[in-house]
């Protein structure tokens, strides 16, 4: 399994817009890992390319990563940072699979659907718990929150299996914790440092979570200007046994 980490900043990017703090000013001076596109991966599997959300800034990274070949989108939630972009996608030439659960794909046809996607997007439901079955691998979608339909994902390839969690409360459902347990990954949106937020688990969340659920290495992404530059926030996670902080263009296989 190959994976494509095309943007790995959360809903502001970094450098965030309008912001004079020290990590975005230092992005805006530095450039490279410091820089942040928002969030959108891509996960290369036997015979089918599949996008995991569709950020506002999917155009420019598609371009510069020289994409020419998707055959499917997956929505894990319906804000404008994760499926923002999905109106880029009246002009790809060629037909999609377009994977949401029904209440999330409503959100998404109310608030962002036009009649050119219809011509280009086939969409194939997913519903929690339930096996989507591939030839040659298999997702299992996961309830990632309880009251906003927010959705994880585990891919299955093989013996290897990779947890994708979009953005995740501390308390998570037994459930979710058990999909987890013993994954080969975990890639795990933690926006911030060490600060409490109802909303989302920071990176020291993450890295204990990390060890009840077994997972054998994690990847931490959807890093916010509030979280630490990248240089500092890697050198940190160094001394964390198979902890590693993604930026923008980041390939790996699995």
């Amino acid at each position: 399994m190959k994976i494509h980490f095309l943007g790995t900043g959360a809903a502001e990017g970094i450098p965030a817009i309008g912001c004079d703090c020290a990590h975005c000013t230092r992005a805006r001076n530095e450039g490279g890992k410091l820089v942040r596109e928002r969030n959108a991966i891509l996960l290369s599997l036997p015979g089918y390319e599949l996008l995991i959300d569709c950020a506002p800034d999917i155009r420019s990274l598609i371009n510069k990563y020289q994409i020419t070949k998707l055959d499917g989108i997956l929505a894990t939630r319906s804000r404008y940072d994760h499926i923002g972009g999905i109106k880029e996608f009246e002009y790809w030439p060629g037909q999609l699979d377009f994977l949401a659960e029904d209440a999330l794909f409503e959100t998404i046809k109310r608030e962002y659907w036009t009649e050119m996607l219809d011509a280009v997007m086939f969409h194939i439901p997913y519903h929690p718990g339930s096996s989507l079955y591939f030839s040659g691998f298999s997702i299992i979608p996961f309830a990632a929150r309880r009251q906003r339909p927010i959705f994880g994902i585990s891919v299955k390839e093989g013996e290897t299996r990779v947890v994708y969690t979009s953005d995740t409360l501390v308390r998570l459902t037994n459930y979710a914790r058990r999909v987890m347990w013993n994954c080969d990954l975990l890639i795990i949106n933690a926006p911030i440092f060490d600060k409490v937020n109802e909303n989302h688990i920071n990176t020291l969340e993450a890295i204990k979570l990390k060890d009840r659920v077994g997972a054998r290495e994690m990847i931490l992404t959807y890093i916010n200007h509030e979280n630490m530059p990248h240089d500092e926030l890697e050198e940190f996670v160094r001394q964390v046994k198979g902890v590693t902080v993604a930026y923008d263009g980041m390939m790996l296989e699995v």
